[in-house]
């Protein structure tokens, strides 16, 4: 027995011994028992035969044939290993890859796999840990063998991951599938009925209809993503007109041909180049500008647009006149009071704002007028032989007039609650919504969404007396509009030189006082020479946002006086001891400037130029009292007398 377990124990120390010289086999020579051991001595198939010997598993038998050494000796010999084993050991995980990777039923499973072939800690990264052991030769082929691999397992990654997404997708199809012959289930109180921007929409369209228009809807006819001649230039608003100032607009590409468009007046010239006159359309359809989100302005909303073309004297402003109340009266009742005011758009030629007497106060609906001749020329038909008359009006504007809703975003809201309130409008006529038929006991007041509240709240509001009600606060009456609204400094031009690409324009810098020059560019070449307006001192109307025009940013708007035909434009002048960035006034008006928003939402300056004029002085006046500056009066270069000034 003591025998046995002496042989025993020399055995265990011998494959300890064995263990310790597949650790450092990687060294140049290693110590045992405090003698140096000649590596010579320690050759791949002595060392094989060894741990056969001793008992070592098949397992670790194989690790060392990764981990031949070269033969050699002394102290100079170094640690090899053959490219040709490592490729197979690579070859080997990959077979093993796409076998589990065939197999994998889920895209997690599939993670799973990556991560484990793939990840930091995988087979595939270790094995760059192997270019030590190589020859110098052959460390290049192993960098780019391992990335040539990885390469190929993640590009099997994503396929096998698509595919699985698309099966999952089709096993969902075919469990979730809704049998559409099954009879529906109604909604709780009453059916689904249309949105109320659709009913109102399709009310106007239907009454166009019935007067012999044709409806335009093709996206061919009538496209969303819009060129930039369609939506401006044929519409008599070429690339330096000012007019494209009140548009905001989203642009699709970096030369500004291509836009969403921002109304459906485009659609009248692709129809005028489409057909010949005679033609009565209406074309219904959303349009886009770039607008902050409030209460009474989105960047989306829609449009309803008319046109009606006959021979020269067919058609003029009296059958515009009745074809609007006639829709007026259709739809907001037969007793509607409807207006019409002088107005302009670059389009039309005269041009009106109609507004109606609805609720006890004047509201603004839609605009119109006669077709100006140059957007017949434009789309190749003869004014001289045509004429007719356009329209158009915002959807979401009517709807919120008609129902008496405050907030254009309730429309896109899907509120059950809100949308509820409207069950009918295009079926039944819009005099039932009017008289309150139409709406849920939800809708008792004027349409909006109000907070739930617990039952408790809702119980002490019941018993609470009538006499403690308090009244409800009137709104706040609107701000006028007025001069005072127009931010006008004293400016002084520092530089000015002609637009490269816009025959009209010239491109400013002015200081008003600001820290920087005001970039503003100026249709003003027929008029003045570039080397003449540099020095020049100038009014400039400082809170309009800043545009681009034909590619420079414009940020202001020069104001000057100009003649009754246009032929005749100068400067309005501040006096010459005037200090440059103070703010013109008007003795009466003297409110605060609106913001730059303000003053496009409100069409301010629609409202407001209207009264700036000279005087038989030549002086600059708002409804005849004085644009002044603490220095005095301003006035026109060479005051010119009764002009208006723009």
């Amino acid at each position: 027995v003591g025998g046995l377990l002496i042989e025993i124990k020399m055995k265990l120390s011998i494959g300890a011994w064995v263990a310790t010289v597949l650790l450092a086999s990687s060294c140049n020579g290693f110590v045992t028992n405090q003698h140096s051991i000649n590596r010579q001595w320690v050759s791949s198939s002595s060392l094989s035969d060894h741990v056969a010997a001793f008992g070592v598993s098949d397992h670790l038998r194989k690790k060392s044939g990764l981990l031949r050494m070269a033969a050699g000796s002394g102290e100079d010999a170094t640690s090899t290993m053959s490219i040709d084993d490592i490729m197979g050991e690579l070859r080997g995980h990959k077979d093993s890859f796409n076998i589990k990777m065939e197999k994998a039923k889920s895209v997690s499973e599939a993670e799973k796999i990556r991560v484990e072939y793939l990840g930091k800690k995988s087979p595939i990264n270790q094995a760059m840990s192997y270019m030590r052991m190589l020859a110098p030769e052959d460390k290049p082929k192993l960098g780019s063998v391992v990335n040539a691999i990885k390469a190929e397992l993640e590009d099997s990654v994503a396929k096998r991951k698509e595919e699985l997404e698309t099966l999952q997708i089709q096993s969902q199809m075919e469990t979730e599938r809704i049998d559409v012959t099954m009879p529906g289930l109604s909604r709780k109180g009453g059916s689904g009925h249309r949105h109320p921007l659709s009913m109102t929409m399709e009310k106007a369209v239907d009454i166009f209809v019935s007067l012999g228009y044709d409806t335009v809807t093709d996206i061919e006819d009538s496209p969303e993503i819009e060129q930039d001649y369609y939506c401006f230039e044929a519409l008599n608003c070429p690339k330096d007109h000012p007019a494209r100032d009140m548009q905001d607009t989203f642009y699709l590409t970096e030369n500004l041909e291509t836009l969403l468009r921002t109304h459906t007046s485009s659609v009248q010239i692709r129809q005028l180049e489409k057909r010949k006159p005679p033609l009565r359309i209406v074309a219904p359809g959303r349009v886009y500008r770039k607008d902050d989100i409030d209460a009474t302005h989105s960047m989306i909303f829609h449009q309803v647009e008319i046109l009606a073309l006959e021979e020269r004297g067919k058609l003029n402003l009296g059958h515009l006149k009745g074809t609007v109340e006639h829709f007026l009266k259709e739809m907001f009742g037969p007793d509607i009071k409807v207006r019409f005011r002088g107005s302009f758009f670059p389009f039309t030629e005269p041009s009106m704002e109609v507004d109606v007497f609805f609720r006890g106060k004047w509201l603004e609906v839609l605009g119109c007028g006669m077709v100006d001749p140059n957007v017949l020329t434009m789309a190749g038909i003869d004014p001289q032989k045509y004429s007719g008359f356009a329209a158009g009006f915002g959807v979401e504007r009517f709807a919120m007039v008609i129902h008496d809703i405050n907030d254009i975003r309730e429309f896109y809201k899907n509120d059950r609650r809100f949308l509820d309130q409207f069950p009918h409008f295009y079926d039944e006529g819009i005099v039932a919504m009017k008289k309150g038929e139409g709406r849920t006991e939800a809708a008792a007041l004027p349409v909006s969404v109000e907070k739930e509240t617990d039952s408790v709240a809702k119980e002490e509001q019941k018993e609470e007396p009538k006499k403690n009600k308090k009244k409800k606060t009137p709104p706040a009456a609107p701000t006028e509009i007025d001069v005072s609204k127009l931010d006008i400094r004293v400016g002084v031009i520092t530089k000015a030189w002609e637009h490269t690409e816009a025959d009209k324009l010239f491109c400013e810098e002015i200081d008003i006082g600001e820290e920087q020059p005001r970039t503003i560019a100026s249709g003003l070449k027929a008029h003045y020479n570039a080397e003449d307006l540099e020095g020049q001192r100038v009014l400039v109307l400082a809170n309009l946002k800043q545009r681009k025009m034909v590619g420079y940013p414009s940020h202001g708007m020069v104001l000057c006086s100009v003649n009754e035909d246009g032929s005749k434009v100068e400067f309005v002048e501040p006096p010459a001891d005037a200090k440059i960035g103070e703010r013109v006034m008007v003795d009466g008006f003297d409110g605060e400037p609106a913001s730059e928003n303000q003053i496009i939402k409100k069409k301010m300056m629609d409202k407001i130029f209207p009264d700036l004029k000279t005087n038989s002085d030549g002086v600059a006046t708002y409804k005849n009292q004085p644009l002044s500056t603490e220095a005095g009066p301003c006035v026109s270069q060479t005051k010119m007398a009764n002009s208006q000034i723009s």
